[in-house]
Formats: C-alpha cells, structure tokens, sequence
C-alpha cells in the first residue's frame, strides 16, 4: 500500500459545521489540482445541526426549514439526512482514492470496517447490515456513513454516537430509514470517554490507510 502524509486536525473545542465543510473542500480541490497535496484528516464534534445528502428527500426532515432554530445544510455527500451533536464523534477523510483503490463500494465497506474496528477494542459487538450504509448494535445504529467524491478525491466521512442526545434524532427519519433506533456506545461501556475514542479512531485510520500523520 503507498504511504501516505496526511494532516490531522483533532480540535478539542466543539466546532462550527460550516467552517469544517469549507476546510475539507479547501484540501479537495488542492488534492484535485495537486496529487502530491497531503490528505486530509479531521477528528471532533459539532455544534447541534442536520446535514442533507445530494437528493435527500426533505420529508425525512420532521421540522420546518423555516425554524431557525435548528441549523441545516445541504451539503456535497450521498446518503440521507442526519444529525451531529456534542458527544458524537465525526471523523471526515479528504483522501486520494487512486492511492487505494477507485472503488467507492470498497470505501464504504472500508469504513465500516474500521468502526467495527473501533468499537471492539472497547469490547462493543457490532455490525453492519446488508443492503445499508453504517454500523448497528443489534437493532440500533451506532454510526453514520456519507461520503462525497470528486475525481476519486474523497469528503465528508462518518459519525459514531458517544454520549450524545439522542433525542435530536427524533427531529429527523434517520437516513432516510423509518423507525430507526439510535445508539450510544456509553450505553455499552461505562468507562470510556471521547477523548479516548479519538486517539483510537486516529490510531486505526494511521493503521488502515499507511498515513504519516503530521499537523499543520
């Protein structure tokens, strides 16, 4: 597998959607004119805000886009609306597929390989679900996948509840799937925090992907 340089960015403030997207476009179109461009990696948690897909069916979102009280955004990725929240943990990947593989269903699967990954060192029994995108615990879902790709550059990347409020989720049909129940891994394991996830998520994407992480 090549080896990659790849900058990572893993704020501990909780950060703004908006500004996240615009970096991650910015590190797009410089890998889409460059190739050499180092990727991108980004590790945190946003402000409360609902992200729709390219196509996204607005019927799955159960509130008025006249509310101001919610902040939404239609953003470049496939998939369904979704939620992010304090206490979710959202890893976005701007990488060269062309260093790995140029198949987006293999990206995919990838991902949810490496939740799966994620959540069995802290000893939590998950799995994916054929004919959809994700991670589950039994019959609720753990973590979101939406991905967005430009000449085989990618954006966007997913989410695993931590310590969320659930609750936010009740606003919107959760990608589009109807009665789908959602997860926190705190349910599943007491001790841990999301600091701690973050170092593992870092940790298994430098090991997966053959990235020399460096900071910028």
């Amino acid at each position: 597998m090549v080896n990659r340089t790849a900058i990572i960015k893993q704020p501990d403030k909780i950060s703004s959607f908006y500004d996240v997207y615009k970096l991650q476009k910015e590190y797009q179109e410089a890998l889409i004119l460059d190739n050499s461009n180092p990727d991108f990696i980004w590790i945190g948690e946003h402000q409360l805000c609902y992200t729709l897909g390219r196509g996204s069916n607005y019927d799955n979102l159960l509130f008025s886009l006249n509310d101001d009280k919610y902040d939404v955004f239609q953003i470049d990725r496939g998939g369904e609306v979704t939620c992010h929240m304090p206490g979710q943990l959202v890893t976005y990947l701007v990488i060269d597929l062309k260093d790995f593989n140029k198949d987006l269903n293999w990206y995919l699967r990838k991902i949810e390989e490496i939740i799966i990954k994620i959540l069995g060192i802290f000893n939590i029994d998950c799995h994916s679900r054929k004919g959809f995108t994700g991670v589950w615990i039994e019959n609720k879902k753990i973590a979101s996948i939406g991905i967005g790709c430009k000449r085989w550059i990618t954006i966007n990347g997913f989410s695993i509840n931590i310590d969320c409020e659930l609750e936010n989720f009740n606003k919107i049909v959760p990608c589009g799937i109807e009665n789908c129940l959602m997860a926190n891994m705190i349910d599943y394991n007491k001790n841990l925090n999301i600091q701690e996830v973050k170092r593992i998520v870092k940790k298994i994407i430098q090991e997966e992907f053959n990235f020399d992480f460096v900071s910028k």
